[in-house]
C-alpha cells in the first residue's frame, strides 16, 4: 500500500488531507521538526502547528515543547489508531443516543431501480429468511438466488417457488424448495419472506439492465399478505408441478403455520395417522391462546396439487378433539373455527 492510498484510509477515519499527509510524515521521520513537516507535505508552517496540535489531540503524536524547536513524536501506530477506533466508538454511542429507531423501524416501503440491485435485494431477504419464503421468478434468472434458497432448505425454511417462463426442457435443483411448480408464460417476479416482506415488480427490470421499470419493497404485513394473495390465487394455480419435497420425519414443531399445513397433507398422503399439539384461541378473539391436543383428520390448501382448497388461499388443518371436529388456521384465520399460533406434528403412537 503506498502513501496515497495509507492518506485516502485515514480520511476514513475522520482525518483530513491533510492531517492524514501530516501523520504519515511524522511516521516515516521518527521524531522530527514542524518545519520538516511543512517542507515534505507542502503545508504552510503556520498551518502546520495547527494540524499537529490536532494529531496531539487525537492522541496519534506527541509534541515535545521542551526543547526548541518543538519535537514532533509519532506515538505508536497499534496505540494511534487503536485511540482512533477508540473515539469511533464514543461517538458510535453518541450517534446511537441521537437516532431515533422508531422512525427506522416504521420505513416499509422502498423502490428499487437496477436489475442487480432487485437481484441483489432479492438473494439479501432470502439468506435472511427465518420461516418460509414464496418466491416467482423467470427461469433465466433463478440461478442468481440458487444458492441463497439452497441454504434457507438447509436451515428448515418452507419454500415454494414457481419459475416462470419455463423452457419446458430445462432442470430445475430439487434442493431449492419444498414444492416447485413451472409455468411458461411471464408472471410478476414476487417474493414474500417470512409473512413481514415483500418485492414485486414486472419480469422485466430483472431480465433488462436497461429497463426504466422498477421493483417495489414492503415491508407491511397486510401488503405482504396481499401479496401472497395474488401469488396463490393469480399465478401458482397456473403452474405445473414439476417437484415435492418428501414427508419429514416426525415429530416436528412449526412457527410457519403454511408448513405445518405442508407437511401435514404430505403425511395424511401417505397413509399416516397424525397428531397434533396446537396453540389456539377462537377466530378474531382476543385473549390467550390455549394448548390442546389432537388428531390432524384433513386439510384444506392450495399449496401442493391435489390441490384440496374450497376458496383461494385456504389453508386449514381439521382436527378432531374429544370427538369433535373443527377447523384451524393460521395467525390471520377469518372462516375457520380457531387460529392457530405454534403447531407441532408428530405421528400416532397408536396401533
Amino acid at each position: 500500500m503506498n502513501n496515497d492510498e495509507i492518506v485516502n484510509r485515514l480520511t476514513s477515519f475522520g482525518l483530513s488531507e491533510k492531517e492524514a499527509l501530516a501523520y504519515v510524515t511524522i511516521l516515516r521521520n521518527g521524531t522530527t521538526r514542524i518545519s520538516v513537516v511543512s517542507d515534505e507535505t507542502g503545508i504552510s508552517t503556520s498551518y502546520a502547528y495547527d494540524i499537529v496540535e490536532k494529531l496531539a489531540e487525537r492522541n496519534l503524536i506527541e509534541i515535545d515543547d521542551h526543547v526548541n524547536p518543538a519535537q514532533l513524536r509519532a506515538i505508536p501506530p497499534s496505540e494511534g489508531i487503536g485511540n482512533l477506533v477508540s473515539e469511533l466508538h464514543t461517538i458510535e454511542t453518541r450517534l446511537e443516543d441521537l437516532f431515533d429507531t422508531e422512525s427506522y423501524e416504521q420505513e416499509s416501503f422502498s423502490i428499487i431501480k437496477s436489475r442487480r440491485t432487485i437481484l441483489a435485494r432479492l438473494s439479501d431477504l432470502i439468506a435472511a429468511a427465518e420461516t418460509e419464503i414464496i418466491l416467482s421468478l423467470p427461469l433465466s434468472v433463478l440461478s442468481q438466488v440458487e444458492d441463497s434458497l439452497r441454504a434457507a432448505q438447509e436451515r428448515g425454511v418452507f419454500c415454494m417457488l414457481l419459475v416462470t417462463q419455463y423452457d419446458d426442457r430445462s432442470t430445475i435443483d430439487e434442493s431449492v424448495a419444498n414444492v416447485v411448480q413451472t409455468w411458461t408464460a411471464p408472471a410478476p417476479v414476487i417474493l414474500t419472506v417470512d409473512r413481514s416482506d415483500g418485492i414485486v415488480t414486472s419480469a422485466e427490470p430483472v431480465l433488462n439492465s436497461n429497463s426504466n421499470e422498477y421493483a417495489i419493497y414492503h415491508a407491511e404485513d397486510h401488503i405482504v399478505s396481499a401479496l401472497f394473495d395474488s401469488f396463490i390465487a393469480n399465478y401458482w394455480i397456473m403452474g405445473t408441478q414439476k417437484h415435492v419435497a418428501k414427508a419429514p420425519l416426525l415429530p416436528q414443531s412449526y412457527t410457519s403455520f403454511r408448513h405445518a399445513v405442508f407437511d401435514a397433507t404430505l403425511h395424511l398422503r401417505d397413509g399416516s395417522v397424525i397428531e397434533s399439539k396446537l396453540d389456539i384461541r377462537q377466530t378474531q378473539a382476543p385473549g390467550p391462546y390455549e394448548t390442546i391436543e389432537g388428531t390432524i383428520v384433513d386439510v384444506k390448501q392450495s399449496l401442493v396439487r391435489p390441490f384440496s382448497n374450497e376458496f383461494p388461499t385456504q389453508e386449514s388443518l381439521v382436527v378432531e378433539h374429544n370427538d369433535q371436529k373443527f377447523t384451524v388456521g393460521g395467525a390471520k384465520a377469518f372462516i375457520e373455527d380457531f387460529q392457530a399460533k405454534d403447531v407441532t406434528l408428530e405421528r400416532s403412537r397408536s396401533p
